[in-house]
């Protein structure tokens, strides 16, 4: 009897320890909720009094826009391809892709090619020969062993061999040279290798011409009415997205669905002065329509059936409003009704539970 008599005690004894640590627990986490919620307090009269947080209507300028993403790419005409008009062997490379260079900058060492070279070589010789045939005619000539006619042809030949070794000159067929860049830009994109043999007229460096960039977007097919040229659009890097954002206008809207993307591109021309990379992802922001008037945040307004409504405060009590939805954007919404005014504050937070002249306690933000 003993031993049953302790085992009940101890028993007993946990069950109250139990119980009264469920009761802290459910009492803390009731005080938790209640804290984190706008309660419904109790109004000396009986009543109960609604906790919301308001704000003032304002009114103001608003803008719609639709969100589209898309690349910085090179601008019309931004594109710039170095090559020379003759066979040529490259030496050394001195820029990369990505690479940027100002203008007059050394991109390539080259020199002719072997078959330039002969070719060179040849042009030299049929230059000196042609010389030496006319000063023998001319000697002929004064020995009345030539004619008048003779001396004429040697004459056109040796100009047509000095116009072709000067072509060659002026095109650097006569040694090494180096290829400087004729504008200041972006190394797009290095085609050729150290000691590669180039035919003539090949691409050898691509450059894109500095400060001639564009974003390329791409919108919806059926938003492609909506977007106009010289809209502004606000762009931003995505990769950056704590970087000031760029402002800029729609240069071009394509006719036609780009086939790798099945969007509609928009080509958006930017400062030059703006701090945005090549090939750069970015987000615009394009507008569509903007409005002034009564302004309020997108929470402030409900839907009650087929009808737009929400609550202002007058007097610590609720006035409900019908109102009819105008623009918006991501945080507000342009509003119309009957009796509102700017200034009036406007129930944004705990609306859900609102009645007409129903009893409010406004929290203060902190």
């Amino acid at each position: 009897m003993k031993r049953t008599g302790w085992t009940i005690i101890i028993i007993l004894v946990v069950a109250v320890a139990l119980a009264g640590g469920y009761w802290r627990f459910y009492y803390s986490a009731k005080q938790i909720s209640e804290k984190d919620s706008l309660p419904l307090l109790p109004a000396k009269t009986g009543e109960v009094v609604a906790s919301v947080k308001t704000t003032p209507i304002r009114k103001g300028a608003i803008k719609e826009h639709i969100r589209v993403y898309g690349k910085i790419v090179p601008a019309p005409g931004a594109t710039q391809t170095v090559s020379v008009p003759f066979e040529s062997r490259v030496l050394r490379i001195m820029v990369s892709s990505g690479q940027e260079v100002m203008k007059g900058g050394r991109l390539l060492e080259i020199e002719p090619s072997p078959d330039t070279h002969l070719r060179f070589e040849q042009a030299n010789n049929t230059y000196e020969s042609a010389k030496q045939n006319l000063e023998h005619r001319r000697q002929l000539f004064n020995l009345k062993l030539a004619t008048h006619k003779q001396i004429l042809d040697a004459t056109q030949a040796l100009n047509l061999a000095r116009s072709d070794l000067e072509s060659l000159k002026r095109r650097g067929v006569d040694g090494k040279r180096d290829i400087r860049a004729n504008t200041g830009g972006l190394i797009q994109k290095v085609f050729i290798q150290e000691g590669a043999i180039v035919p003539a007229g090949a691409p050898l460096v691509e450059i894109i011409s500095q400060n001639r960039l564009e974003a390329r977007l791409g919108i919806e097919p059926e938003n492609n009415r909506q977007v106009k040229p010289a809209q502004p659009v606000s762009l931003t890097r995505v990769e950056v997205p704590d970087a000031e954002g760029v402002t800029g206008r729609v240069r071009e809207v394509s006719r036609a669905v780009n086939p790798a993307t099945l969007l509609v591109d928009v080509f958006v021309s930017f400062p030059p002065a703006a701090n945005i990379l090549l090939g750069e992802v970015v987000l615009g922001k394009i507008v569509i329509a903007s409005a002034i008037g009564l302004i309020v945040p997108r929470s402030a307004v409900l839907r009650e059936g087929d009808q737009d409504i929400l609550f202002t405060v007058k007097n610590d009590h609720t006035v409900k409003h019908r109102v009819k939805i105008g623009l918006e954007d991501q945080k507000e919404i342009q509003i119309t009704g009957t009796d509102l005014q700017p200034g009036e504050l406007v129930v944004v937070l705990g609306n859900y539970e609102l009645t007409d002249g129903m009893t409010v306690h406004i929290e203060v933000s902190r």
